[in-house]
């Protein structure tokens, strides 16, 4: 005979631990999440990513390169005349990263590293040949005028003598030469024997991206956190060439500080974020613009704005590095109109400072350019988005053929917000040389 069971009894049972074991986990649960989402996300040579960001192979990205091709170089000094500019393009690369000489350092959970890129001619995706003819500003030319203009009345002189013997403004050169390849100039050779030190560029000819294919030298020793010590750090740049400071801007503007750019933290709020420009030897802010869906994946979206394309943005500092900071309103005579960017004094406290001014180094510009002068051997340089999108109206008005279009020409980044994962990223940007009148040059 069996024995009988108490089916209510069971199930009741049954019952009660699923509704003690929903109520454990819905009270641990998203601490469980919380470590083990920090466990994956850490940086270390079992995780997961490790592979993923010591070679990029395996993720696309693309590099897309536009010109402007000057139509009109003859008529520059013809008043009244504004340079015609037609945008040709994209000359599409596909680019692949590789870090080498990796040391992780436990005793303070970070990484070094140097960093590798390489860029291969995507000839399908592009509109255009590498043999394309392009006229542009004679950037060389431009260069030494602008670094020679405190210099001695001998060096000046004879700068203005050679340049008599070759006064084009302009040169034509193929894609290929103004990317990877280069050309030579005799102002090259010259600035050496001139022995201009630290400010003359290391290299026997000009090219945009010349001797970068491959090269560690341009991105430079690089020591970010990898996160084992405390999630929130995971990314961030503590080294850059050794230092934590970088010897292009005063203090307290010179911090190596934000983001390396491929991890950021994870459980984002809608704060404003910053990335380290090795290009631009500084750190940039993206601003948090709106929640977005990319591929179904909710992000937040966040994108350059006039935190970093302004020359007012203010910051609170120590006041031990405040005090220490000089304040300038100087602007460069980019125009004989007068731009519409304020400088803006702060009487109330004496920590807060302008780090827009700082940037610029007493030579301030219109609203969107940021001059990077400094970071690139003395060339009067200036990074702004494409076409001067988000920038003062006054810098699209000296050129014809401009057109900003926030879709085309944002620079942004989207994160996923629980794990701070990269899911939409478009990082453009546009390079400017400054040309203007020479009291001794013609």
């Amino acid at each position: 005979m069996r024995p009988r069971t108490s089916k209510p009894v069971t199930l009741g049972i049954l019952g009660l631990l699923f509704v003690l074991l929903g109520t454990f986990l819905g009270y641990y649960w998203p601490i469980l999440f919380r470590r083990i989402l920090t466990q994956e996300l850490v940086l270390s040579p079992t995780s997961k990513s490790y592979n993923a960001w010591k070679n990029s192979s395996a993720i696309p990205i693309t590099m897309e390169f536009y010109f402007f091709n000057w139509t009109n170089p003859n008529e520059l000094k013809i008043p009244g005349k504004k340079p015609i500019l037609v945008e040709v393009g994209p000359y599409s690369f596909v680019e692949k990263r590789e870090k080498v000489n990796i040391t992780f350092n436990p005793e303070n959970s970070t990484v070094s590293y140097l960093q590798r890129r390489f860029w291969y001619f995507d000839e399908k995706n592009s509109k255009g040949s590498l043999k394309d003819n392009i006229t542009q500003l004679n950037v060389v030319t431009v260069s030494a005028v602008h670094k020679v203009r405190y210099s001695s009345y001998i060096m000046r002189s004879s700068l203005s003598y050679l340049l008599s013997q070759s006064p084009e403004i302009h040169v034509v050169r193929t894609v290929d030469e103004l990317l990877f390849t280069g050309y030579k100039d005799v102002l090259i050779d010259l600035g050496k024997l001139a022995g201009m030190t630290d400010e003359t560029p290391p290299f026997d000819r000009f090219g945009w991206f010349y001797t970068r294919n491959g090269s560690t030298d341009f991105d430079g020793y690089q020591n970010m956190a990898t996160g084992e010590d405390d999630v929130r750090n995971i990314g961030l740049f503590k080294f850059w060439n050794h230092k934590d400071t970088t010897k292009y801007y005063k203090s307290p503007c010179n911090a190596v500080e934000g983001s390396a750019g491929e991890f950021w933290p994870p459980f984002r709020t809608e704060e404003d974020i910053t990335i380290f420009s090795a290009d631009l030897c500084r750190p940039v802010t993206y601003e948090y613009e709106r929640t977005v869906y990319h591929q179904g994946i909710e992000g937040y979206k966040y994108s350059v704005g006039k935190k970093t394309l302004s020359n007012d943005t203010k910051r609170r500092y120590p006041h031990e590095q405040a005090k220490y900071f000089e304040p300038t309103t100087t602007t460069e005579d980019f125009f004989t109109a007068e731009h519409s960017g304020e400088v803006i004094e702060s009487v109330e406290d004496p920590d807060v400072v302008n780090i827009g001014q700082c940037y610029c180094n007493g030579e301030c510009s219109p609203m969107g350019l940021i001059n990077i002068t400094a970071c690139r051997y003395g060339a009067p340089g200036f990074v702004s988005l494409p076409h001067f999108h988000k920038a003062d109206p006054i810098l699209r008005d000296q050129v014809v053929g401009v057109n900003p279009d926030d879709e085309k020409h944002n620079f942004y980044i989207v994160l996923e917000p629980t794990t701070g994962i990269p899911i939409d990223v478009a990082a453009r940007f546009q390079i400017n040389i400054l040309l203007q009148p020479s009291n001794f040059v013609s």
